[in-house]
This record gives C-alpha cells, sequence and structure tokens, in this order.
C-alpha cells in the first residue's frame, strides 16, 4: 500500500515541529519522522528556551507550559562571569518585569520536545518516532516526491519535505542543497551534565524562589584559549553545567571535552558554588552545535524541499540562540508551504520565499551582523587569553585595601594593562570588535 502525506518533516526537533504545528493546524495531513525513541530523547541544548517564537505560534503557550510542567524556572536572571584561574569578574542583569511576563525559561529537552510534539499530534499531525529517513525519493525528472525509511515497506510519498535533521547535514547534502560537509571550525561540541541539587539549594545558589530561575554564562581560563563559553543554569532540582569549544580548537589542543567541562567544574568560583552537589550528576549528554553562522549556511530551499533550524546553521552563537532561531524558522517554512498549497506549485521558485521570509526576520539580520566575529576571535586569542585575566587583575588590585594611595594604584592598574596589551593594542582590539559586529 502506497504511504502518501502532503508533507513529510524530518525530525521532531523544535524546527521540525514547529512546520508540522503550523501545517497541521491548517488541515494539511502532515507526518513527523523522529529517528529517537521519542521526540527529546536525543535532543540536547544548553538549556534556556526563549517565549516570544513560541507565543507567535500559541498565544497561551506559557499558561500551557507551566501547567504541564514541561519548562523548568522562569529566567529572570541573567549572568556573565569572566574568569582567571582564581577569581571571577561577575556582570549580571535581574528584572521584575520577567516575573509577570517571562522572557525565557530554563528546559530539559526531554520534556518540552515530548510536550511540544504533544501539541503537534493534537493539530492533527502524525510523529513517527524511532524511524531514520535515509534517502529522499524522487521521480523520473529528479524531483523529490518522498522519503525512503527504515521501516518495513516504509517509503512515504508527500508533496514537500521540510528537513529538520540537526546539525549532520545527510539529507541537506543529499538533496544537493549542501555541495559539501560542514568544517571543523564551522562546529563545536558541547558537553552537558545535570547534576541533582534539592529545590530549596537550588533557590539558595542563585538567590531565587518559587519558580525563578537564573543563568550564568562562563569565559576565561577554563577553555585554555580555545574559543568557547560556559554555562550554570537553574533548574527545578537540578542544575545544567556545561561547556562548548570549537571541534577545530579540540583538535589542535588534544583535549577531550569531558576533560573540559572537568576543568570548568574545577575553577574556585564554580567549585564554591555547587560544593558538593559537583559531584551529583545523574545525566551526562553530549552534542554538536552549528557555530558557522552566515558563511556556513546551506541553499535552504529547493523544489519541493525546505531546511530549517540547525540544518539550515541557523544559530547566533554570540546571543547563545539556537531553540528561537529553530522555532522562528519552522513556522516560516510552514508559512511557505501554505502558501504553496494554495498555488498548487512546489517549485523552487515558489519556495524561495522562505529564504525571503528569513531574510526578512531577526534571525538572518542577526547571523549577517555577526557574520565576522567569531573569525575575528579565532585570529585574535589574546581576546580569551589575555582580557579576561587582565580585567580581573585589575579589579582585584583596585578592590585591595593594603594602605596604597588610590592614585598610585590606578597607575599601577595601567601600568599593568600596558604589559599585557599597549595601549595602541587596546584601540587596536576595540576597532576589530566594531568592525565585527556593527
Amino acid at each position: 500500500m502506497k504511504i502518501e502525506f502532503d508533507v513529510v518533516v524530518i525530525g521532531a526537533g523544535p524546527s521540525g515541529l514547529s512546520a508540522a504545528y503550523v501545517l497541521a493546524k491548517k488541515g494539511l495531513k502532515v507526518a513527523v519522522i523522529e529517528k529517537g525513541e521519542y521526540p527529546g530523547s536525543k535532543s540536547v541544548m544548553g538549556g534556556v528556551l526563549y517565549m516570544n517564537p513560541l507565543k507567535e505560534l500559541i498565544p497561551n503557550v506559557v499558561q500551557l507550559l507551566k501547567e504541564s510542567k514541561a519548562v523548568e524556572r522562569n529566567v529572570i536572571e541573567q549572568n556573565m562571569w569572566l574568569v582567571n584561574e582564581n577569581s571571577v569578574l561577575k556582570i549580571g542583569h535581574r528584572n521584575q518585569k520577567w516575573k509577570e511576563k517571562p522572557n525565557a525559561f530554563t528546559v530539559l529537552r526531554a520534556n518540552f520536545d515530548r510536550w511540544f510534539a504533544k501539541q503537534v499530534e493534537a493539530a492533527g499531525a502524525l510523529v513517527i518516532p524511532k524511524t531514520k529517513v535515509e534517502d529522499f525519493i524522487k521521480n523520473g525528472d529528479g524531483k523529490i516526491v518522498g522519503v525512503k525509511t527504515t521501516r518495513p515497506e516504509g517509503d512515504v510519498y508527500c508533496k514537500a519535505v521540510v528537513v529538520s535533521e540537526g546539525v549532520n547535514p545527510l539529507l541537506t547534502m543529499k538533496a544537493g542543497l549542501r555541495k559539501k560537509d560542514i568544517g571543523a571550525k564551522d562546529v563545536a561540541i558541547a558537553v552537558k551534565e545535570i547534576v541533582d541539587v534539592p529545590e530549596a539549594v537550588v533557590n539558595n545558589l542563585f538567590k531565587v524562589e518559587g519558580d525563578f530561575g537564573a543563568t550564568i554564562e562562563i569565559l576565561g581560563s577554563w577553555s585554555e584559549g580555545m574559543v568557547g563559553i560556559g554555562f550554570l543554569y537553574a533548574n527545578r532540582d537540578s542544575i545544567s553545567i556545561g561547556c562548548g569549544v570549537l571541534i577545530e580548537d579540540l583538535r589542535r589542543k588534544k583535549v577531550k571535552p569531558y576533560e573540559l567541562l572537568e576543568n570548568m567544574k574545577n575553577h574556585p568560583a564554580i567549585a564554591d558554588l555547587l560544593g558538593d552537589y559537583r559531584n551529583t550528576t545523574k545525566e551526562y549528554l553530549a552534542h554538536l552545535i552549528p557555530e558557522g553562522g552566515y558563511y556556513a549556511m546551506p541553499k535552504v530551499y529547493g523544489d519541493r524541499i525546505l531546511v530549517c533550524g540547525d540544518a539550515a546553521m541557523l544559530v547566533n552563537s554570540v546571543h547563545r540562540e539556537g531553540s528561537n532561531h529553530a522555532i522562528t524558522s519552522g513556522r516560516l517554512a510552514g508559512e511557505t508551504l501554505l502558501e504553496a498549497f494554495e498555488k498548487g506549485d512546489f517549485s523552487e521558485k515558489t519556495l524561495k520565499s522562505y529564504y525571503d521570509r528569513l531574510n526578512d526576520s531577526f534571525i538572518i539580520k542577526d547571523l549577517y551582523k555577526y557574520k565576522d566575529l567569531t573569525g575575528t576571535i579565532e585570529k585574535n586569542r589574546h581576546f580569551i587569553e589575555i582580557y579576561p585575566d587582565m580585567l580581573n587583575n585589575a579589579a582585584t588590585k583596585f578592590l585591595d585595601v593594603d594602605g596604597t594611595p588610590k592614585g598610585e594604584e590606578q597607575l599601577e592598574i595601567l601600568k599593568m594593562i600596558r604589559e599585557n596589551r599597549s595601549l595602541g593594542g587596546l584601540t587596536l582590539d576595540a576597532l576589530k570588535l566594531w568592525n565585527s559586529v556593527r
């Protein structure tokens, strides 16, 4: 028997589920094919989910998420730590407004993705887990008319395909939308542990109460000069702790990912914060994160096919934004296909409007804005190796009360800065950063 759907979505992550939700709500016959045991079983991210993209799909989503406990904590405070070997410089922002109008929640993907998949099923789509799409089915003209799966007699026919396969671009390459595999400089590996911490202790460590939470991002000595970021996120009764660095750097430094995580966990500031809870690991996860940004994007549309989320490299690593890009790109893909069904035309010419929608959204605008920043940092490692240490040492000198007159302290700080970076070098660095983000 020939199995037919209007649209096949490959991957039950945020982007694929968003596309399926939009299409199913309009009555189209949609299949979401997921290789994991269930949606979310293979999904990993740091753990912060921004609400605005979901609100555009499901207006009452915050209430639904809270009622179902599909999210962990409402993030009311975000922090950045700059660390050297012995100290930490902290920058943070807490906002009372976020208590009433949540900006983001911490999440565990296994819980959130399953919840989202149930909303998609309630809208009318069919979610098929434990199934891998191996290739496309093409007609005599070379047009995609379906997918080949690992199920017995598992060929599924359709009018259009949405590829949300994640960072490994196997199907995107088979579709001819990416000419070669992504390189080691365009992808990071993130390792993460979820450590058991009682709810009351989480509240105390992050200085929050009730369902509120906080996040900490960490830059500096733990990464040993590699381009990357660490994090601590408050969950309901656990803490997500992890870090990610470019694979190219790991290869160059010959460091194993778990060693890097242990290095970060053993930093005095983190060790003091977590204490013995550093050793209460209940889950260890690792995942590839697309970091190439604007320059690494594949072609995201073709005859009868669109590419979303990580598969399209739609991650803003500067702001640690990936899931919101995924959800928004999935929604835009769904809206593009609705228009195609109205026209009865699934050609590349029609589906190009998906890229136009991406261009008009914040996604491409933000990726374009930061397109050169990672490259600038890669070529100027002193941003990672010198500045966190220099700023911490300057803060220590400024705050040490040892009988030295303040004027002399300031001169010593200036001397210390000049020993690490000349005034000309500081000016040049500022210009490089400005040119990378303006």
